[in-house]
């Protein structure tokens, strides 16, 4: 099984909310992620995505870029949003995608703080895009405890 399914489908057990949303990690690589959701069960009286499942999806796409940048180095992470920022550009009228990117530099700090201290925090800039604009960002400051360790 590929580990963009393993985490779709553990984020539809622990955040039974994603699976309602239609959440499906869809690309993963070096620090990168892609999380999908369709329109239609996201949609609004406007015929656009609703803020709350754009926010949604953002969150989960920070989580799902922490756990799977982490299993990659055989650490079991619990992932908490501690504070996010959120700024709407402009409306989403078809499915939903999200991305984020981490700096290797940021995530080897944070990496290394969480190896000696079995947990540690990072800060992971999302964005949700429309016509290949930012319609969304989510600026997310997470704290991560390594399972294994406590």
């Amino acid at each position: 099984m590929k580990k963009t399914n393993i985490i779709s489908d553990r984020l539809h057990q622990q955040v039974p909310l994603s699976k309602h949303l239609g959440v499906n990690v869809s690309d993963y690589r070096d620090y990168a992620v892609t999380v999908e959701a369709p329109l239609e069960p996201n949609i609004n009286s406007h015929g656009t995505a609703f803020a709350g499942s754009l926010y949604s999806v953002a969150a989960v796409t920070g989580v799902s870029l922490i756990n799977l940048s982490l299993m990659d180095h055989g650490i079991e992470p619990s992932v908490l949003l501690v504070r996010a920022e959120v700024t709407y550009v402009k409306p989403v009228a078809h499915d939903i995608k999200a991305s984020a990117v981490v700096e290797e530099s940021t995530f080897k700090a944070f990496l290394g703080a969480l190896k000696n201290k079995g947990k540690s925090r990072i800060d992971i800039n999302i964005e949700v895009e429309s016509d290949g604009e930012a319609a969304m960002t989510l600026a997310a400051h997470f704290a991560v405890l390594d399972k294994n360790r406590s």
